[in-house]
C-alpha cells in the first residue's frame, strides 16, 4: 500500500454537550439565590414564560420568602414601614467627624487637614498616606500636619490614624492608666518575638520573670489591631435552605420549599396564537421558539428539584445517626456512594450538593458537609474528620494550662481510643479548629 497525504471521510462517534444539556447542568449547579436570579432574567427575556404571583413593578431578587417568590401586589395589613426603613449604621468617617465637630479651639485650617486625614483612613482605621503628601495637598507645613494627626489619634476608638501596627498598639497603651512600662517596650522592640511566643528568650534578654512577660503579652492580646473594623459595614449573607430535614416520630422526613417549577407556566395567550396562526411567519416562528425554550426551562428547574430531593433522601438514609444523635456521629461518606445508590454520575451528585443548604435538627449545613473524609479505626470501623475534631476539642478544653497537650500527645490519645491518626493530621485538624499550638496555649 502506498502511503501519502490526502483527504478522507471517516465516521466516528463523539460525545458532545448540546446547548440544552449545558443549560440543564448549569441550572442544577445553581444555589437558591442564583436560581432566583436566573428565573427572574428568564421571565424578562422570554414572554412565553409566566409565573404565578410575579409582579413586574415590585419584584426584586432580594424580596424572597420560604416560598421563593412573594406576590406583593396586595398590601399586607400587618406591614410595618418602620421595620423596612433604611439602616442607619454609623460609619467610621461619620463617627470621627462628629467628634471633630465637638472639639473646641481647633483652627479652621487644622480642621480641614483633620477632615482630609479622616477621608484617607482605610477600613481598619490606618492612615493610607504619608504626612508629606498631606502637607503638600492641604498646603500646610509639616508641623501643622503633625498637629492635625495627633488630634485625630486622640479620638475614639483609640488607635485610629496609626500608620502601622506598632503605632496603633502604642496609641492604645497610652490610654491605659494602669499599664506597666514593659508592655510598651515589648511593642516597640519585640513584636516579632511576641508573635513567635518566645517567652523564655524575652525573659532572659530583658532580665525579668517569665510571668511578667506573660502578663504583658496578655495585655497586648487585649488590644485591637483593627480599631476601624467595628465600623466597617458589610452585607450579611442570608442562607435560604434548599431542603428541611425533620424528625417525625421515629422517622426522618425531607421537605422542600414550594418548588419554583410549580409556579412557572407557559403563557396561554401566546400558545393560542401559535396554534391559530397556520401561516409560516416570522412572528409564529419566534413564538414557537420561545414556547419551546419556556417548556425546556421549566423541565430543567423541575428536574433540578427532583434531583436535589433524591440526593438529600439518600444522604439522610446514609447519615441517619447524625440526624438523630448529632455531629459526633457523622460517618465518612463519598459522592460515589450516593451516586451508586441512585444510579447517577458522581458529577451530578456534586452539582446537586454544591451551594445547597439543609435545615436540620442540629442547625443549617451545606449538603457538602455530609461528605466528610474519614480515618480507619483499629476495630475496622471508620471515623469522620468531624468526630476527630470533636475529640481534639474535648481534650484541649480539659488540658492543664501549664502543660498543654502537644500534637504528638493528642495523636497518642487518639490511638488509645482506636483512631489511626498521625501527628500531622492532628495538626491539620487543630488548625482547622482555629486552635493554637501547645507552645502558644501554655500559661506560665
Amino acid at each position: 500500500m502506498r502511503q501519502g497525504y490526502g483527504m478522507f471521510q471517516q465516521q466516528t462517534a463523539k460525545l458532545r454537550i448540546t446547548p440544552q444539556l449545558r443549560k440543564a447542568i448549569m441550572i442544577l449547579k445553581l444555589s437558591t439565590p442564583e436560581l432566583h436570579e436566573v428565573v427572574r432574567r428568564e421571565l424578562v427575556e422570554n414572554p412565553a414564560l409566566d409565573m404565578a404571583g410575579y409582579d413586574w413593578d415590585t419584584y426584586h431578587i432580594n424580596n424572597v420568602s420560604p416560598k421563593f417568590f412573594r406576590h406583593t401586589a396586595t398590601p399586607d395589613a400587618n406591614y410595618d414601614a418602620y421595620l423596612h426603613a433604611a439602616s442607619n449604621e454609623v460609619s467610621l468617617e461619620r463617627h470621627l467627624k462628629e467628634q471633630l465637630s465637638f472639639a473646641k479651639k481647633i483652627p479652621q485650617t487644622i480642621r480641614k487637614v483633620i477632615t482630609f486625614l479622616i477621608g484617607n483612613l482605610d477600613t481598619n482605621g490606618y492612615l493610607g498616606t504619608t504626612l508629606e503628601e498631606v502637607a503638600d495637598i492641604c498646603k500646610v507645613d509639616m508641623t501643622s500636619a503633625n498637629y492635625a494627626l495627633r488630634i485625630l489619634q486622640s479620638f475614639e476608638p483609640r488607635g485610629i490614624g496609626a500608620r502601622n501596627l506598632q503605632e496603633c498598639l502604642l496609641l492604645q497603651v497610652q490610654s491605659l492608666s494602669d499599664c506597666f512600662p514593659l508592655v510598651s517596650l515589648l511593642i516597640r522592640s519585640h513584636l516579632n518575638e511576641i508573635a513567635d511566643y518566645r517567652i523564655s528568650k524575652l525573659a532572659t534578654n530583658l532580665q525579668v520573670a517569665p510571668q511578667e512577660i506573660q502578663a504583658a503579652i496578655d495585655v497586648i492580646k487585649g488590644l485591637n489591631p483593627r480599631p476601624g473594623g467595628a465600623f466597617h459595614i458589610e452585607t450579611v449573607p442570608y442562607i435560604i435552605p434548599e431542603v428541611i430535614i425533620e424528625k417525625a416520630g421515629e422517622q426522618l422526613i425531607v421537605l422542600l420549599h414550594q418548588a419554583t417549577s410549580s409556579r412557572l407556566s407557559v403563557n396561554g395567550y401566546y400558545e393560542r396564537m401559535v396554534k391559530e396562526n397556520t401561516e409560516y411567519s416570522k412572528a409564529a416562528k419566534f413564538l414557537s421558539h420561545k414556547l419551546h425554550a419556556a417548556r425546556f426551562f421549566m423541565k430543567c428547574v423541575e428536574q433540578r428539584r427532583k434531583t436535589i430531593f433524591r440526593v438529600t433522601q439518600a444522604i439522610v438514609e446514609e447519615q441517619a445517626d447524625f440526624f438523630w444523635k448529632g455531629s459526633g456521629h457523622l460517618k465518612p461518606m463519598t459522592l460515589k456512594q450516593i451516586a451508586d445508590k441512585l444510579g447517577i454520575h458522581e458529577s451530578t451528585v456534586s452539582r446537586a450538593t454544591a451551594g445547597k443548604y439543609a435545615q436540620t435538627p442540629w442547625g443549617i449545613f451545606e449538603l457538602k458537609y455530609f461528605f466528610p473524609s474519614g480515618l480507619q479505626m483499629d476495630r475496622g470501623d471508620s471515623a469522620s474528620s468531624e468526630r476527630m475534631k470533636l475529640k481534639i476539642k474535648e481534650w484541649i478544653n480539659s488540658e492543664s494550662p501549664r502543660r498543654p497537650f502537644s500534637d504528638q500527645k493528642l495523636a497518642d490519645l487518639m490511638k488509645q481510643e482506636g483512631f489511626k491518626v498521625s501527628r500531622r493530621t492532628i495538626a491539620k485538624y487543630r488548625e482547622e479548629l482555629g486552635i493554637s499550638s501547645s507552645v502558644r496555649r501554655k500559661r506560665i
